[in-house]
């Protein structure tokens, strides 16, 4: 006959086992597969307003491992993506930091639009936003900004270094790792001197769909492939100070 206390144990080791095989099934879902984030301005209105909760799919860029687990470090690895970045994908990232700031200051979540793929031209043209030399499908009639046109970087592309143009590429340059100086007309990338420079990552152009209340890549540049988090994909919770939004809860994210 099995002992009281013999039971009572077995009892204890199966709810440890239950709670920790939860508390790691939780743990990789919101890690690698789909997560849960708050709307908290309307920069992205009126697709995203704030107070909506938006369920975000990270498994589709390809999700990464977290860096740790509690007090464990993890390995480092990252799931094959599903699909890749597309234009008009409305996704979540991590901000790469104001235009002075090599790393920023302060750890962020954003949500919007891409508009830019790597290599794409992006412009915006008397208020109207132009990819690739076309009006885009998401184009914002609010966007009343001065006249922009940048090449969205991509891993392996040239950037001519000069006196002229070191001071746009250098944050940029230091951002990828690197270290650069600028001795008389000379200019040193890691104690090399160089005319031009490779970029080494993928990057991409984001916009808040509500353009004239967004701090988006206009202001502040391009985001690293690496940043991206996931892709937002509906709204399951929507409440403001009025109350429950229900019209909104089960709306897809387009």
């Amino acid at each position: 006959m099995m002992k009281i206390g013999t039971k009572r144990q077995k009892t204890i080791r199966d709810v440890v086992i239950v709670v920790c095989v939860t508390v790691i099934f939780a743990f990789s879902l919101k890690s690698c597969i789909v997560d849960a984030v708050k709307i908290p301005t309307d920069s992205m209105s009126t697709v995203l307003q704030a107070g909506d909760y938006v369920l975000v799919n990270k498994f589709i860029y390809g999700a990464r491992m977290p860096e740790r687990f509690l007090f464990l470090p993890l390995p480092q690895f990252r799931f094959p993506q599903v699909s890749p970045v597309q234009r008009g994908d409305v996704v979540l990232f991590n901000f790469p930091g104001k235009p002075e700031e090599v790393y920023p200051l302060q750890y962020q979540l954003l949500i919007k639009r891409c508009v830019g793929l790597p290599g794409d031209t992006v412009e915006v043209v008397r208020s109207n936003l132009i990819v690739n030399g076309y009006r885009a499908v998401n184009s914002f009639s609010q966007f009343d900004t001065l006249p922009l046109y940048v090449i969205v970087p991509y891993k392996g592309m040239k950037v001519t270094l000069t006196e002229q143009t070191v001071p746009h590429w250098t944050v940029f340059i230091q951002r990828e790792g690197n270290n650069v100086t600028l001795n008389g007309d000379t200019i040193f990338v890691n104690g090399l001197p160089l005319q031009s420079y490779t970029v080494k990552k993928n990057y991409y152009f984001v916009v808040g769909d509500n353009a004239k209340n967004s701090y988006d890549s206009r202001h502040w540049g391009f985001v690293p492939e690496e940043n991206i988090i996931g892709k937002a994909m509906m709204i399951y919770w929507a409440r403001n100070a009025d109350g429950i939004r229900w019209e909104r809860i089960g709306t897809v994210v387009r």
